[in-house]
């Protein structure tokens, strides 16, 4: 099997910044920022860079039309369910340690590696379904301790 070092360059950076979201999202709402509006603050910042990647396209003499002519129910589907579960994980991270809850809802990879077997003729091999019932299995071990706080009672936050 050969590795395209590039996808490897972008997940790892994907993670990095996944990893940000996580940490600046829960320091935000230590800092009292409503789960609302740190949502909204991503929706806005998500709307400039969707603009600022529009106008480097016009630059560059790129056609446009040819990028939305492929738009489809799905993708306006992806951006529901990004949508979606953002604002519930900002709900969620208000009221729980990030610890906890961001490695937990990092899980969701194995819902979508389930729907693509099931929908989309996708067949893991052995080691990758392995991999899945790790995940699994850690999704297990984050739920089977309290949840509530990771902190003793009447420490600061920091």
């Amino acid at each position: 099997m050969s590795i395209d070092h590039r996808v490897l360059v972008l997940a790892g950076l994907t993670i990095l910044f996944w990893g940000f979201w996580g940490f600046f999202g829960k320091v935000a709402l230590e800092k009292n920022m409503a789960p609302r509006s740190v949502f909204l603050a991503e929706v806005f910042t998500s709307a400039v860079c969707a603009v600022a990647v529009v106008l480097i396209y016009s630059y560059r003499a790129l056609p446009v039309s040819a990028h939305t002519s492929s738009w489809n129910v799905y993708g306006v589907a992806s951006g529901v369910g990004l949508a979606l579960g953002l604002l519930c994980y900002y709900f969620a991270l208000e009221r729980s340690p990030a610890s906890i809850l961001v490695p937990l809802t990092a899980t969701y990879p194995a819902v979508s590696a389930l729907l693509s077997y099931g929908f989309l003729d996708e067949r893991p091999h052995l080691s990758q379904w392995v991999g899945i019932v790790l995940v699994i299995i850690g999704t297990i071990l984050l739920l089977s301790g309290p949840l509530a706080s990771v902190r003793p009672e009447g420490t600061p936050h920091h």
